[in-house]
């Protein structure tokens, strides 16, 4: 199987829509954790709230204010909280 296309939109650091999404790990008003084909995404900031989530097409839409976004390595299937920060 293809790995799926990843792309991010941010627009004024208050809505984001990120495609080639496979998984939410966790979704939090100050942190959402989004995992790729191609490793993890952590998104964090304040007053965060899943909009629209289409696990099908793998597209998140996310609102509230952006402060972070930092991508890992660490594939979907192997993917950990604890091994994120190293």
């Amino acid at each position: 199987m293809d790995k799926q296309k990843s792309d991010l939109i941010l627009n004024s650091r208050t809505e984001l829509k990120l495609t080639g999404v496979k998984k939410i790990k966790s979704s939090e008003p100050s942190q959402v954790i989004i995992l790729l084909d191609e490793g993890g995404v952590f998104i964090s900031g304040s007053d965060l709230s899943v909009e629209r989530l289409d696990l099908k097409e793998g597209v998140i839409e996310l609102k509230g204010t952006v402060n972070s976004i930092k991508y890992t390595n660490q594939v979907a299937k192997k993917f950990s909280f604890k091994n994120a920060f190293r």
